[in-house]
């Protein structure tokens, strides 16, 4: 996978949730990810593809994470993952990969983005588009715990 996908969508996941939830993740590391099931309980997964490769994001969330995340955007508590959360969770996939999509834009790549799709509950499997070798993961941290950015690319 060519590294260059990979800053873009941390830099955007960092954006949006500094902007929207006024949270401050920090991202701590890549590891290649083994096996197919997200490591949180709700799951935003969007494919992209562009001339020069194909490739696939997921944002994957505890439950005491993504309700944090949601208090600080929607201004209201809440108890547990609804239907109102996986759309909270569907539009923070369309917002980071948005901006992501614009840093590489700025690269040469034009990508075209799907309509995500918002996987709940635990041992549920992603695949990812090519094929999901090679699945970077990149854990951020937050105060209530923490949540995964899956990124996977392959050159056409």
């Amino acid at each position: 996978m060519n590294v260059e996908f990979i800053n873009p969508f941390i830099s955007s996941m960092s954006n949006v949730l500094v902007t929207m939830a006024s949270l401050t993740p920090k991202a701590n590391g890549a590891k290649l990810k083994s096996g197919d099931l997200p490591a949180g309980d709700i799951t935003g997964f969007i494919p992209m593809s562009s001339p020069q490769a194909i490739g696939s994001l997921a944002l994957s969330f505890s439950e005491p994470v993504i309700l944090h995340i949601a208090e600080n955007m929607l201004g209201e508590a809440f108890t547990n993952i609804d239907d109102e959360i996986a759309d909270l969770v569907g539009e923070l996939t369309n917002m980071v990969t948005g901006g992501a999509k614009t840093l590489l834009e700025s690269k040469g790549f034009d990508f075209s983005m799907s309509t995500p799709i918002v996987i709940r509950g635990k041992g549920q499997k992603i695949s990812h588009v090519g094929g999901g070798t090679n699945v970077i993961t990149i854990p951020f941290a937050t105060e209530r715990g923490d949540f995964y950015v899956e990124i996977c690319f392959k050159n056409k």
